[in-house]
């Protein structure tokens, strides 16, 4: 597997703490930066340049949405994983329209983004 570097995104401490455990045990996955809403999460794309970010669809000052909008506006933009827990037609939707690439359920998280990860990794390498 090639390394990939993330950048996590959630306005709850808790539930980044909670990725942090479960990522550090995955060698091929290197988290980067951590980012407590959308403007946060623009800066540390732009300084960081990571492979992949996970972002939260709901926070504070600037929500998931418009953040991927303004990232994968930027010149060879990461590839977006939305996570919430409003997991619906019209929330995915609203991601897929705003540029991410992909959409999983908070209450999933571990089950889903693993194999997406995974999948990047083995693929692409650095995406």
């Amino acid at each position: 597997m090639n390394r990939l570097t993330v950048l996590l995104v959630d306005d709850h401490d808790g539930f980044l703490n909670a990725a942090m455990r479960h990522f550090r045990n995955v060698g091929w996955l290197e988290v980067v930066g951590r980012a407590m809403n959308g403007l946060e999460a623009i800066s540390q794309t732009e300084q960081l340049k990571p492979s992949v970010v996970l972002m939260d669809l709901a926070m504070p000052e600037m929500g998931g949405l418009q953040a991927t909008r303004l990232i994968k506006a930027q010149t060879a933009p990461p590839y977006i994983v939305i996570a919430s827990h409003f997991d619906d037609a019209e929330h995915r939707e609203h991601a897929a329209r705003a540029g991410a690439d992909a959409f999983i359920s908070k209450l999933n998280y571990v089950q889903e983004v693993m194999p997406i990860l995974a999948r990047l990794a083995g693929e692409r390498g650095h995406v």
